[in-house]
């Protein structure tokens, strides 16, 4: 039977800590927090807030950035991976809009819906997993493909394009493939902005 563990003792878990202070339910309750304890202290003035359903923040205070990606990321389940703009600005990418949250999930997975934040693509397409600052990430190449959507014209393609092969980030090889596996009307964008800039 659950114990009441008292919040700063969870908040300094090991599993915590690795997990910028985020938490799913399920894992507090493998600590010894009880599901009724969790619900009192996310709830104001609880010394936690929930961020995401079944994903809690062991803090009051606003998520940071990174806390986000990761409250995503254990939302979607364990098969997620965090792709377009979230993942390029984690790979040092600047020329992407504003970050969205956007994450990649296999088809085996059971795909949550999108919430708050956090846009889910169930994929037909899995993508190998890339730990960037030791957050899951799809491969920058598949990356770049899923910001396309959220460009507002040829010419931040053209940008996004530029810096991701003249910083050496990626080839032009590994987006045409990518391109080509992906095919999408936005696939077609990807190679014609590549083979203008040649």
């Amino acid at each position: 039977m659950p114990t009441s563990t008292p919040p700063h003792v969870l908040a300094a878990d090991p599993l915590v800590v690795a997990q910028d202070g985020i938490a799913t339910v399920h894992q507090l309750m493998d600590l010894g927090c009880a599901s009724s304890v969790i619900a009192a202290h996310s709830r104001p003035p609880g010394p936690w807030r929930r961020l995401l359903p079944r994903v809690v923040a062991l803090q009051r205070s606003d998520p940071t950035p990174r806390q986000r990606l990761r409250g995503a990321l254990l939302y979607a389940g364990p098969d997620a991976l965090l792709t377009g703009p979230a993942a390029l600005t984690l790979y040092g990418v600047t020329s992407v809009p504003a970050p969205k949250t956007d994450v990649l999930v296999t088809p085996r997975s059971a795909a949550p819906r999108g919430h708050a934040y956090v846009r889910v693509h169930p994929t037909l397409r899995p993508a190998p997993r890339v730990p960037v600052t030791a957050l899951a990430c799809a491969p920058l190449p598949r990356a770049v493909l899923d910001t396309v959507p959220y460009l507002p014209n040829q010419a931040a393609l053209a940008a996004l394009l530029a810096e991701v092969v003249e910083r050496g980030l990626c080839d032009r090889e590994e987006l045409v493939a990518e391109a080509e596996a992906t095919r999408s009307s936005r696939s077609a964008w990807v190679v014609e902005a590549l083979q203008r800039a040649d």
